[in-house]
């Protein structure tokens, strides 16, 4: 199978795995990819019938041609060398799963597996927001958040592989907790989750606001943000705490990183100068003159499609006619 605008021979794909979607495309070139074939995720089966779903979307994505290579980006820590998931957030059953060995079984093709956020954080240095700059701190703020830091064109992953979760340092130790029980971490405080969750709490305690008006189940970040932007105070001091917290986490990796950009992405950054202008006041609450002065803050620019545009550009990274071996990411 000869790929249009893409390395010829047997093809290379890319899968984001979703915890209500699985999507698979096949690489046309380095970063871009053919129309994505979607799959439901049958969350709460076991495991094999994740992978069972990975794979078959994989070959309906060649047309039944063995790939070169498969790279898929994973919800959760996880260890890219030993090829093994720690845990998942809204799948069920996947811990410490050898995803790796498990899906090469299934297509019989060489497997890269990596954490989504960190992926997309790279499909914004390869074909983004950040394109081609030399040290990139990315943080996604949706459902979660995520991270990934990006240095020379390589992702790094440190010693466990796990490097880039941002989302699970501590803002406050009296903080409420996070999906994974951290209490006090940023992704207890700033995620969408956390605001919608706050929202409810506010309500309860009786808290005046429009959104009184909505039943639980439609109370998200979204209908925070429509109210903020309507004027709602209670829904502009959720948001206003949030970019302050998400600020003043960046700030501090600016301290110990100093990027040349920090890119910001997720579904939160449509609720813009609500999410943004708290965000920059908080950084420069804690953030270095120096690091400061040569970091530029912007909002990603791949949106929904960044994790499989870097699961793609992983797979030809690792898989493609120049593939370069993997170190530590």
């Amino acid at each position: 199978m000869t790929q249009a605008g893409g390395p010829a021979g047997p093809p290379l794909v890319g899968v984001d795995l979703g915890g209500t979607l699985v999507r698979a495309a096949v690489a046309t070139g380095e970063a871009t990819h053919t129309i994505p074939v979607r799959r439901a995720t049958p969350a709460a089966g076991p495991p094999a019938a994740v992978l069972d779903v990975i794979a078959a979307a994989v070959r309906e994505a060649t047309g039944g041609v063995t790939p070169a290579g498969v790279a898929i980006g994973i919800p959760g820590p996880l260890d890219p060398v030993a090829g093994v998931v720690y845990t998942t957030p809204n799948l069920h059953g996947w811990q410490d799963m050898p995803a790796q060995a498990m899906l090469q079984q299934r297509l019989g093709c060489p497997v890269a597996i990596q954490n989504d956020a960190r992926l997309a954080g790279f499909a914004e240095w390869i074909a983004g927001a950040a394109l081609r700059a030399r040290f990139v701190l990315f943080v996604t703020v949706s459902t979660g958040v995520g991270g990934a830091i990006v240095s020379d064109g390589e992702l790094y992953g440190g010693a466990a592989g796990t490097a880039g979760e941002i989302g699970h340092t501590i803002y406050t130790p009296d903080g409420p907790p996070c999906g994974q029980g951290h209490r006090g971490c940023l992704e207890g405080t700033a995620s969408g989750t956390a605001i919608a969750r706050r929202a409810r709490e506010l309500l309860a305690a009786g808290g005046a606001s429009s959104l009184s008006s909505l039943a639980p189940e439609l109370l998200d970040a979204r209908a925070v943000a429509d109210a903020a932007e309507q004027g709602d105070a209670l829904s502009v001091r959720l948001y206003a705490e949030a970019g302050r917290a998400l600020g003043l986490a960046l700030g501090g990796m600016l301290n110990l990183l100093s990027p040349e950009v920090v890119v910001v992405g997720g579904g939160l950054i449509n609720a813009g100068d609500l999410l943004f202008a708290p965000l920059h006041a908080g950084v420069r609450e804690i953030a270095f003159a120096a690091p400061l002065a040569r970091c530029r803050f912007v909002p990603a620019a791949l949106g929904t499609d960044a994790g499989l545009v870097g699961a793609v550009a992983w797979a030809v990274r690792r898989f493609g006619p120049r593939a370069e071996a993997p170190a530590t990411a």
